[in-house]
Parts: structure tokens; C-alpha cells; sequence
């Protein structure tokens, strides 16, 4: 093999690290969810809700599926869930219990090639694919479900996608964005994932070659659009002990960002762990975003604006 050969073996194996880490797992709807103890078992075994189980379409026609909670107001306001690359619905059931008695309705789903949800062998979006997702999420609830207003909240890459999906889509009222990336570039060089140590040159390299097995070579990033998502609200959140997204992402995103717009740096958390490292905390801001700007359940349309 020569060194041209050697060259795209390397780009390959690269891009193939990036679409398909160690711990992602794509299963069929007649397996269910992966087994893992730290994710739990679905709303009613963990926490004694009932729930909802839904399919929705995404833009390619393929089904999204997922759990619907319902508020204990029946609020026509209500939250879409993000999870993160390699992890599946259950990324935010710890935080249903407190928005479920709050009175807002909760939308726990698998993005296309991940949990239970269709896939093609595709891998990790990196984002770009998983934006769309979001919207198809969104546009279940108010045209399907009849909520006048929704928030997104995504974790990780689930973030970056929530930042990417409000840029393009003005039906996403308010935006919570935990630990989010500001570019795949960016996420290469600074994450402690990266045991390569790889020069810049190289990690743009695969960078491209990851961008372009997905298809999106040329869409913009989350640094790009963030700025976009003004007038609606944006909250990023971030642990300053991440060393998986270290926090400097979303303080990049917020000075980016326009108003209006909140950064919350919490103290120690690593990655996706700020609700288990300040639960009250994050409960409290939260709820307060969710009530400021996106309506009280219960409320008329504008009195809690």
C-alpha cells in the first residue's frame, strides 16, 4: 500500500472512530433499549409516571420513537428531550420528575441511528443529522399533540443539535443547550477523548472525511448560527470540570449568542452530570427559563413573557 493508500486507511479509521465510538449501539424496536443501570427502564418503572408510547416521521421518512409524559396541568406548553451521541431517551429521565410536577409535558426520543428509532447503519450524526430530528420533534407536539409552545433541551451533541435545529426552525420557542460543542473541529482538538494527540492538519482531515460520510459537507456549525436563534431565549449550561466538552464551548456560544441569552457555569460538574452534581440548582434554573419564557402550564399565551 502506498502512501496515498495509508493516507485514506488513516482518514477512514478516523471518521469510522468519530460515526461509531466504543459505546454506541443501535438496536431494532423488537430488541428495545440497549441494557444499561445508569440510564433506567422508562418513566413508569424509574419514577411511577405514566407515559405514552409515540412514533413520529423524520424528514427522510423514516419513524422516530420515543416516550410522551404527559403534564399534570395538561399544559399546552411543553419540552422535546435531546440525548446525547450513543445515548438514547433515557438521558433525561432524571429531570422528568420535577417538569412533569411543574405541569409540562415531555417528549423522551431516539434520534435516527440511535436507541430504537430507524436507522441505516449510519452511525453518529455529529449534529447535522440530528437537527432535523429535533424539528420533526417539535412539529410532532404542536401539529400532532397541540402545544402552542415548545422548548428544546438537548445535552451534548443533543445541544449542539438543539442550537443547529432553532437557528434554522422559528418554531422552537426557547432553547436549552447542556455541554453543547461549538465545532466538530473544535470538539476533536479540546476534547480528552482525543488519545491521538494529532496535529490540527490532521484532525480537520478527519474532520472533512467524518462531515462528508454524513453528508453535510459545508453546513454550518453551531458557532456559526447561535446567533440566529435571537429573539427567542437560549440558556447554556455547562460543568466547569467537563473534560469531555470542557466549558470554554459555551462560553464561546454565549459571546456569540444575542439576547436574549443565560450562561450558567456549574461549579465541579463533569460531563452530563449537572443535574446530579447540583440538582437543586438545575431544577430551580430551569424551571424559572421554562416559566419566564416559555408560559406557566396553565397560563395564557403572553402572561408569563
Amino acid at each position: 500500500m502506498g502512501l496515498l493508500g495509508l493516507a485514506a486507511a488513516g482518514l477512514w479509521y478516523g471518521s469510522q472512530r468519530a460515526l461509531y465510538p466504543s459505546w454506541y449501539e443501535h438496536r431494532r424496536p423488537e430488541q428495545g433499549l440497549r441494557p444499561n443501570p445508569e440510564f433506567g427502564l422508562d418513566p413508569r418503572a424509574d419514577l411511577g409516571l405514566d407515559y405514552e408510547e409515540v412514533e413520529f416521521p423524520a424528514v427522510d421518512g423514516s419513524t422516530l420513537r420515543g416516550w410522551l409524559v404527559p403534564g399534570a396541568k395538561g399544559a399546552p406548553v411543553g419540552v422535546a428531550t435531546v440525548h446525547g451521541g450513543g445515548g438514547d431517551r433515557r438521558n433525561f429521565l432524571p429531570i422528568v420528575p420535577f417538569l412533569h410536577e411543574a405541569g409540562y409535558p415531555v417528549l423522551l426520543f431516539d434520534c435516527r441511528e440511535h436507541g430504537v428509532s430507524d436507522g441505516a447503519g449510519r452511525g453518529i450524526g455529529l449534529a447535522f443529522r440530528e437537527r432535523h430530528d429535533v424539528s420533526s420533534a417539535v412539529s410532532f407536539l404542536k401539529h400532532e399533540r397541540g402545544l402552542a409552545r415548545v422548548a428544546v433541551i438537548g445535552t451534548s451533541m443533543g445541544g449542539a443539535s438543539a442550537l443547529l435545529a432553532a437557528a434554522a426552525d422559528p418554531s422552537i420557542d426557547a432553547v436549552v443547550a447542556e455541554n453543547p460543542w461549538t465545532r466538530v473541529l473544535d470538539l476533536a482538538r479540546d476534547t480528552s477523548l482525543n488519545d491521538s494527540q494529532a496535529p490540527d492538519a490532521v484532525l480537520q482531515l478527519v474532520r472533512d472525511a467524518a462531515v462528508w460520510r454524513i453528508g453535510a459537507t459545508g453546513e454550518p456549525e453551531p458557532i456559526d448560527v447561535v446567533a440566529a436563534i435571537s429573539p427567542r431565549p437560549l440558556l447554556l449550561m455547562h460543568g466547569t470540570a467537563d473534560r469531555i466538552i470542557p466549558p470554554a464551548h459555551s462560553e464561546q456560544l454565549y459571546a456569540r449568542a444575542r439576547e436574549p441569552k443565560a450562561l450558567w457555569l456549574a461549579r465541579d460538574a463533569r460531563h452530563g452530570m449537572l443535574f446530579d452534581r447540583h440538582p437543586g440548582e438545575y431544577r430551580e434554573r430551569l424551571l424559572a427559563f421554562l416559566a419566564r419564557w416559555l408560559g406557566q402550564p396553565g397560563a395564557t399565551p403572553n402572561s408569563s413573557r
